[in-house]
């Protein structure tokens, strides 16, 4: 059976997972808010079972994965400022 963290981690992968396949299919735009804003749940999802069982390349990776969403966010919500005055 699978410990706490990992089933948080396992929830992590899955938003992330979840998120690009929406994107390749068409059927998210990785412009809006969703796409970078699942992606950053999932990477602190992630991020938190790695506290639990350390790995450092790991670590690196979602960390900028989620600078990388917030990013994301800013700019979607930036966007959608200048198109709704």
């Amino acid at each position: 059976m699978s410990s706490l963290p990992d089933l948080i981690g396992y929830a992590g992968v899955l938003m992330v997972l979840i998120a690009y396949s929406f994107l390749q299919a068409r059927k998210m735009d990785g412009n809006g808010i969703w796409y970078p804003l699942i992606n950053l749940v999932g990477a602190i999802l992630i991020l938190i079972s790695l506290m639990y069982k350390p790995n450092m390349p790991a670590i690196v990776m979602e960390a900028a994965w989620a600078v990388v969403s917030v990013i994301g966010i800013f700019f979607a919500i930036r966007s959608r400022k200048n198109t709704n005055p």
